[in-house]
């Protein structure tokens, strides 16, 4: 099992480290443009400069298909701590997560996550059946996925929404967490796709499309979307918890 690491102008990322340290094999997807400022092992060119976040995420998916990968993280590049929730969250290491893959590897969710600090120490479940969005740092079952990410809409939570409609869904390990910077404030990554609103029309399209399990939701500084993922997933047929 690898861990796959999509980076754009962030040479300095650390976030691979955390893996290593745990024993993970981690490869970086980067663009041309990047290539020679990255001083990190296993280093995988994907061919074109600026194509965005959808891009570089089929490329992962293709890539893995193709070496035989039957399973892969897929995480972001300024991850800066992993922990967990037993009572208090407690920094720890990225060793939870191999405990949180042998348990995926025994079940036959496509896409396994985590959650984040503030939603470990608040929530009730320890585990999410098809009621939680998985991102930012999230198990592939690449063997068993044959759909894509989609261009131009929160290519994540559409890949989320398309996993429950056309696989067994996503599993979520509400206890276990990872810290990132504020959503758009590093630089580098997707700040410029933030800066530009280019967010915001995103939002537009993945309501538009997954109408009316999504709706738009105004917040101070963006519009991001509010999501029935229970109420899509019943409508599927699918496991709820």
């Amino acid at each position: 099992m690898i861990v796959c690491i999509p980076s754009k102008g962030r040479p300095e990322t650390k976030t691979h480290l955390l893996f290593e340290a745990a024993g993970f094999d981690v490869y970086h997807f980067v663009e041309p443009q990047d290539v020679d400022s990255y001083r990190v092992n296993n280093k995988i060119c994907i061919e074109a400069d600026d194509m965005g976040m959808t891009y570089v995420r089929n490329f992962m998916l293709d890539w893995c298909k193709d070496n035989q990968i039957d399973w892969a993280w897929f995480c972001d590049d300024d991850i800066t701590q992993f922990g967990k929730f037993d009572g208090k969250t407690r920094k720890t290491s990225a060793d939870e997560l191999w405990g949180v893959s042998e348990k995926a590897f025994q079940l036959p969710f496509e896409i396994v996550g985590i959650g984040t600090r503030a939603f470990a120490w608040s929530t009730k479940q320890a585990v999410s059946i098809n009621s939680k969005f998985v991102e930012g740092c999230v198990l592939i079952n690449v063997k068993n996925i044959h759909w894509r990410y989609r261009e131009d809409t929160k290519e994540d939570r559409d890949f989320c929404f398309q996993c429950i409609e056309q696989g067994h869904g996503i599993l979520r390990f509400n206890r276990v967490f990872f810290d990132t910077p504020v959503v758009g404030t590093n630089k580098g990554g997707l700040h410029d796709w933030y800066k530009n609103n280019r967010d915001s029309n995103a939002a537009k399209k993945l309501a538009l499309t997954w109408s009316p399990w999504i709706q738009l939701k105004q917040k101070p500084n963006r519009l991001d979307v509010k999501a029935d993922i229970s109420g899509f997933a019943k409508s599927c047929m699918r496991k709820i918890k």
